[in-house]
């Protein structure tokens, strides 16, 4: 669903689409991530690939949803290229240091990237929705770096790719792979 609404979203901005009807949007987005999830578990089918495949699914998503905000607060999104920079590198950072080591793309899903995921709907909705200014780019930032930073370091100690590793404090007592 999220390869469908980040398209959707993105015209939808070029098209000048009201702000607040980018707010289901967002939520059907997170509800579609938090959703497949829990039903690739019920069903027995949440592999270590489809849990990588929902992680390149949501760069995907924002991505496009970067864009959106990009077309709709342009002179916003100039102003504080520090803390997209940050935000971007960051998660550059954890996909280059897991294909070093693995050779794959990083299927964490820790607590932290849950919580990460939950500010990027709050965030995106008080920037999309509701053209709220620095403050939600600069709080986006700061959880993505503390986050991509902890993933970052479970991909350097583990000996094997995590995936589905509730926190670095958990690495060594979860079953991953």
């Amino acid at each position: 669903m999220r390869l469908l609404l980040g398209p959707v979203a993105l015209a939808g901005a070029f098209l000048h689409w009201p702000r607040l009807l980018f707010l289901p949007l967002l939520v059907a987005g997170t509800l579609s991530d938090i959703f497949d999830g829990i039903l690739a578990r019920r069903f027995g089918v949440a592999t270590p690939a489809l849990r990588r495949y929902d992680s390149v699914t949501d760069i995907i998503y924002y991505l496009f949803v970067l864009g959106v905000v990009w077309q709709l607060d342009g002179e916003l999104m100039r102003q504080n290229l520090g803390a997209i920079a940050l935000i971007l590198l960051s998660e550059a950072g954890s996909i280059l240091i897991c294909f070093a080591k693995f050779r794959r793309y990083p299927a964490t899903h820790s607590w932290l990237a849950k919580f990460y995921g939950l500010c990027l709907l709050a965030g995106l909705i008080a920037l999309l929705a509701f053209a709220a200014g620095r403050w939600a780019l600069i709080s986006l930032a700061v959880v993505a770096v503390v986050t991509n930073l902890e993933i970052m370091a479970m991909h350097l100690v583990s000996p094997v790719p995590p995936v589905d590793v509730r926190s670095i404090f958990r690495l060594r007592k979860t079953k991953h792979g």
